[in-house]
């Protein structure tokens, strides 16, 4: 009787400090991994030379959602390729440090949050969702100073050309980095925040999906069917988190576009709220899908040649020694960095 008795007894619930530590252990221990070392790395410089390759697209969008006259749609990219020439890419070193910055806090942070709403009892199947969201909103406001100073490098370059500035504000990315006050830094983190972290829940939801369906039947598939699957799938959940969470990316185009203006008192400051009001009067709810083409094509590019270059390294044998040094080691084959 008293084992049953003890059987029944429920577990005593943890803390929120017992749940934290908990997760960091298993995070810690995931992460000691050669396996789940070699795949970060791989991921964050996949990331860095897919968003060299759009970065062009990337400025063209930040000039799109600033409402430029001529700058104003996809068909534009050959016109911002010849007014800037190489200056095109002065603001890629903030994306390309961003790129190894996100990728390292994915690398623990997805880990920790797995584990920490694991031990809250979410379901499996919406684990990867929460977790993915609860990083994304901290990454977005880590990326939130160097994405600012990028879209100053972006636009002081038509406002030299149009005589609305007479040099440029900031001559490089490091530059803005140091010299730009917190408040023009995080002047738009708000939306960054938000959206951000509805593209990781996103696409740590489809993706987890898409990875079950694979493994289900996978075998079943030709070589080159699952090489579409898992590179074009990968590029079309990215394309519809991108989609679904546009709106907060235009607000926080357009907030940072006038960042610089509203911090040194040259125009009223903005909210997030009241832009979102301004660009409905002014355009109507199709008003905060300005720009989306742009932002979709620029997506699409990145995701593809991250998907792409992934694929080339498993074919290729670059993960080979890390594989043999995960099994040495005694750790699971299964991968379970999702996203990197």
């Amino acid at each position: 009787m008293a084992a049953s008795v003890e059987l029944l007894t429920p577990m005593p619930a943890l803390s929120l400090g017992e749940v934290c530590q908990e997760a960091a252990r298993s995070a810690s221990r995931s992460m000691s991994d050669p396996l789940v070392q070699q795949q970060a790395l791989e991921g964050a410089v996949l990331r860095a030379q897919a968003a060299f390759v759009a970065y062009p697209l990337d400025v063209l969008k930040t000039q799109v959602q600033a409402g430029h006259p001529r700058y104003n749609r996809l068909s534009s990219l050959p016109l911002v390729l010849r007014d800037y020439r190489f200056n095109v890419f002065k603001g890629y070193p903030g994306v390309g440090a961003n790129s190894f910055i996100m990728g390292a806090l994915m690398f623990g942070g997805y880990r920790f949050f797995d584990n920490f709403w694991k031990l809250q009892r979410v379901p499996d199947y919406w684990r990867p969702a929460v977790a993915g969201g609860s990083i994304g909103v901290i990454c977005g406001v880590v990326a939130t100073p160097l994405e600012q100073v990028k879209t100053v490098l972006a636009l002081q370059e038509s406002w030299v050309k149009e005589g609305k500035i007479k040099e440029r504000i900031y001559p490089s990315v490091i530059s803005g980095t140091l010299n730009a006050p917190f408040r023009l830094k995080f002047y738009a983190a708000a939306p960054l925040m938000i959206r951000t972290g509805l593209f990781d829940s996103q696409l740590f939801f489809y993706n987890s999906r898409l990875r079950e369906w694979m493994a289900s039947h996978g075998s079943t598939l030709s070589s080159g069917t699952r090489l579409a699957m898992s590179t074009f799938g990968f590029m079309f959940a990215g394309l519809i988190a991108a989609t679904v969470n546009y709106p907060f990316d235009l607000v926080k185009g357009r907030m940072m576009a006038e960042a610089y203006q509203a911090t040194s008192g040259q125009v009223p400051r903005s909210t997030m709220m009241g832009t979102f009001r301004t660009v409905v009067q002014e355009r109507g709810i199709a008003g905060l899908f300005r720009g989306l083409p742009t932002r979709s094509f620029l997506h699409a590019t990145v995701w593809a040649t991250v998907g792409l270059g992934r694929e080339a390294c498993e074919r290729l044998g670059v993960r080979e020694a890390a594989k043999k040094n995960s099994a040495a080691k005694g750790h699971d084959k299964t991968l379970t960095d999702r996203k990197s």
